[in-house]
């Protein structure tokens, strides 16, 4: 991509999550202070969003946090029935922690609203930019199923 297409498309991209964070953060805000959530919890959710079993230490090295310190706000998730913990099958002493079903439905809650606020935004425009937008999400949304295919292999 050629750093004019770059500089242009970064900038769109921008002015478009400025347009739409507004209401979407009030919104995870206030739903994170119903679960009493931080943000740092919330991303552990996100990160086990592909379903893929990982240990404390995989976690601390996603969040950027000593084992100690993830090990501490997994145990807090696990009391509050966010997270499940389960014995790794190939190595009885490591746990491997992945989502709750609760967990699930709190995540899958917190995207609809952000998916709400951008689907009002698309009102204001015509059909044919309506059906445009929707072609470059399913695109989008194709190469990021791609990409994660990729770092589930890893």
């Amino acid at each position: 991509m050629k750093a004019d297409d770059r500089r242009a498309l970064r900038e769109s991209i921008r002015v478009t999550r400025m347009a739409t964070a507004r209401d979407f953060l009030i919104g995870a805000i206030s739903s994170l202070d119903e679960v009493e959530l931080t943000l740092l919890q919330l991303g552990v959710l996100l990160l086990l969003e592909d379903g893929v079993p990982r240990t404390l230490k995989e976690l601390a090295e996603l969040v950027g946090r000593s084992p100690s310190a993830t090990s501490r706000l997994v145990d807090q998730l696990v009391r509050r029935k966010l997270l499940v913990r389960e014995e790794d099958p190939e190595d009885r002493r490591a746990r491997r922690v992945t989502r709750s079903p609760r967990a699930a439905r709190l995540v899958a809650e917190l995207l609809d609203r952000r998916t709400d606020v951008q689907i009002s935004m698309m009102a204001s425009l015509s059909d044919e930019e309506r059906a445009l937008v929707l072609r470059a999400f399913v695109i989008l949304g194709e190469a990021a199923q791609r990409m994660t295919k990729k770092e589930v292999r890893r």
